[in-house]
């Protein structure tokens, strides 16, 4: 599994909101958190189909990058 070393309780809990946040002013459509797991569900992740994936991936491609992730 991916890392959750922190020295601040709730940490990660933290980064992933801040996260989605930016996202979220960027109007980004995909976070793709890999695994779903009880602590990421907890948190608003649904796990999705690999079609769908595939077809919302495909859209989320289309879209110019943002000028504050180039």
């Amino acid at each position: 599994g991916e890392s959750m070393f922190h020295r601040v309780d709730d940490a990660s809990k933290v980064a992933l909101v801040a996260l989605v946040e930016l996202l979220d002013d960027h109007d980004a459509t995909l976070l793709d958190c890999q695994w779903r797991t009880e602590h990421l569900a907890s948190l608003g992740v649904v796990e999705i189909p690999r079609p769908e994936y595939l077809r919302r991936l495909g859209l989320a491609l289309q879209r110019p990058l943002p000028a504050a992730f180039r």
